[in-house]
């Protein structure tokens, strides 16, 4: 979520909470703190410098008829969150396939803070390589992408991964800085990094 509409949510559950103790401020109020919280002087500041902000979305290609099947995936092993669905707005006619007006084209997951996109590869790239990519992956590990997640638990995230379809990469151990780690294999070939963000030390200490 970027920080703007972060900030504004947080507006209205300042709002909301200080009227249940009978404490009533004005949403543009309530702006106006959550600002001087992020460190700005005001709400025009801070949205000013949001406005400038950049937004880092990402895109996963997978074989074309499979953008659902990659969803499910995702929202169980990870935790992803479905947020809009893209349909065909025209017929698709090619020599090897026929995609329908109204067909899923790509959905789009929120995955913590960051938007992902589930995107069928084109069927005429893929019948005709040299328009070029991207294409879905063919082989496990075959793209050049690692998508790395902070995890409170990073076993039990691997266990879910791998009871939706995954196959284990690298197994579950302890990395240098102490923090436990693993890697798999998504049922799409794209490779995701596990890495907990309490280290071994300090979770047995609590």
């Amino acid at each position: 979520m970027d920080t703007l509409t972060r900030s504004k949510t947080m507006a209205k559950a300042l709002r909301k909470a200080l009227a249940e103790q009978q404490i009533e401020l004005s949403h543009s109020a309530c702006l106006e703190i959550v600002a001087r919280q992020y460190g700005f002087s005001d709400w025009n500041v801070m949205k000013a410098a949001c406005d400038d902000e950049l937004l880092l979305t990402l895109t996963i290609f997978v074989e074309h008829g499979r953008q659902q099947e990659a969803a499910i995936f995702y929202e169980t092993a990870v935790g992803a969150v479905r947020t809009k669905t893209h349909l065909l707005p025209s017929a698709v006619q090619t020599e090897t396939i026929h995609i329908r007006e109204g067909e899923v084209m790509a959905l789009d997951l929120r995955v913590g803070d960051r938007v992902i996109a589930i995107c069928g590869s084109n069927p005429r790239r893929e019948a005709e390589p040299s328009r070029g990519g991207p294409f879905f992956l063919k082989e496990k590990g075959a793209g050049a992408t690692v998508f790395r997640l902070e995890v409170n638990d990073a076993e039990a995230v691997l266990k879910r991964a791998v009871t939706a379809g995954a196959a284990i990469r690298d197994a579950l151990q302890v990395a240098n800085d102490g923090h436990r780690c693993a890697s798999f294999f998504d049922p799409f070939g794209h490779i995701w990094a596990l890495h907990e963000r309490v280290a071994v030390a300090k979770r047995e200490a609590a």
